[in-house]
């Protein structure tokens, strides 16, 4: 089970290489990030959902009381029983299904029933949680560091004239999240693969853990082409902000999770104009249709490409150099 129960997951339909992804990619397989796990609407007040990311078994839970989603890892300390099969919420507390015992929103054990005291050694890891833009997000680094950044609200989730719409699909793909978000960078590929009538330059910005490329762009519309852009906007390895420039407003939040080591899962959030009766609009309708057919395409190339760490480009395409020097400061830094 990968997490999230809103809109369907789709299995990639595409052979595999006859290589892992390991084999075919050799990055670390998770980039220090923080990651969407689930949508906030999956786990109500009192609510517990098992999930599996990062290679791991956790749990998010959300006390009786509202407030702030808890992410733990699943099994108990006690005696190693899995609270996602059984487990559930009391309170302010999660309950373990096998002896219910009691940890609070910190994970420390604060009742163990047939006794009169807790056991003050007996501890869930808790992840540090973030809760925005509808969605709940942990942050994973492989090396224990605490977070230095938090990911921006995104401005058109706050907006009336605007309607937040979850992709109808989810995408299990066999890659590395880095491979997915380099595309950013990788401006010819938008006409060979997504058929758009041209393209042109790339403009980069970097500010620390956020990356914007602006992709200059010749876009079929019911007007006929139009110039415009795709701006991508990276905050770290999990999380693309995306918009057209020069067509409409509407905003593609595309987030990346590793769910193991061989694939990741990935999902469109939209934010699109309100067509004044709660519902996304002509245009809205039309640009969440394009970007969800743009990751269809984009899959079986994803998933039988091969990582080549020094590329051969042609002129004008040293915005992927760009790209992965600033990535790779979400990786452990190489021994000496």
């Amino acid at each position: 089970m990968t997490g999230l129960s809103e809109g369907t997951f789709v299995a990639s339909p595409y052979p595999a290489s006859g290589l892992r992804t390991g084999e075919r990619i050799g990055l670390p397989a998770f980039p220090a990030s923080w990651y969407r796990v689930a949508a906030s609407s999956d786990v109500p007040p009192g609510g517990l959902k098992r999930l599996r990311w990062f290679g791991q078994e956790l749990v998010c839970w959300r006390p009786e009381s509202g407030g702030q989603p808890r992410v733990f890892d699943a099994y108990c300390a006690h005696m190693g029983a899995h609270l996602g099969h059984g487990g559930f919420v009391e309170g302010d507390c999660v309950v373990c299904p096998f002896h219910h015992w009691k940890y609070d929103g910190d994970g420390k054990n604060v009742e163990v029933p047939y006794r009169d005291k807790p056991q003050r050694g007996a501890r869930q890891q808790a992840w540090r949680v973030l809760e925005q833009n509808g969605m709940i997000l942990v942050w994973f680094d492989p090396e224990g560091a605490e977070p230095g950044w938090l990911p921006p609200v995104v401005p058109e989730s706050e907006d009336r004239d605007f309607v937040t719409v979850v992709g109808e699909e989810s995408w299990t793909i066999r890659t590395h999240v880095q491979e997915i978000l380099e595309n950013a960078v990788d401006v010819p590929h938008f006409q060979f693969v997504h058929g758009v009538a041209g393209f042109g330059a790339v403009e980069l910005v970097e500010d620390g853990p956020m990356f914007r490329a602006t992709a200059s762009v010749t876009m079929q519309t019911g007007r006929g082409p139009v110039d415009g852009g795709v701006e991508t906007e990276l905050w770290g390895m999990g999380l693309s902000h995306v918009r057209l420039v020069g067509v409409g407003p509407a905003r593609d939040l595309f987030t990346v999770t590793p769910v193991d080591d061989e694939t990741l899962l990935a999902q469109h959030t939209f934010f699109v104009p309100n067509d004044g009766d709660g519902g996304p609009s002509r245009y809205g309708r039309s640009f969440m249709g394009e970007f969800s057919k743009q990751i269809v395409e984009d899959i079986p190339i994803w998933e039988t490409k091969r990582y080549r760490p020094r590329p051969k480009l042609a002129s004008g395409e040293n915005a992927v150099l760009d790209f992965r020097r600033w990535a790779s400061q979400f990786y452990p830094a190489a021994d000496e």
